[in-house]
């Protein structure tokens, strides 16, 4: 996982919305790629490792902007 959570605890009052519609577009990405895979592999396994993972991430993401909506965005190197 790299730092989109972090961020994601960071901005949560000014660009939630912005946030999660990146987490939908990579959810959806995943899940296709678990169906294709299951196509693929004629195996369920794929697509239940795939939605598995984009539960994870919201999890994870639903977890972050609750830490971070009431705290202030974090100031810039200038003060602003």
């Amino acid at each position: 996982m790299d730092n989109g959570a972090t961020a994601a605890e960071l901005f949560a009052g000014d660009r939630y919305a912005t946030l999660m519609h990146w987490v939908n577009i990579g959810s959806g990405v995943a899940v296709a790629g678990g169906v294709y895979g299951s196509v693929l592999s004629k195996s369920p396994w794929p697509l239940i490792g795939a939605v598995a993972v984009a539960a994870g991430m919201y999890l994870a993401y639903g977890h972050a902007v609750k830490r971070g909506i009431s705290q202030p965005p974090p100031r810039d190197s200038n003060g602003n």
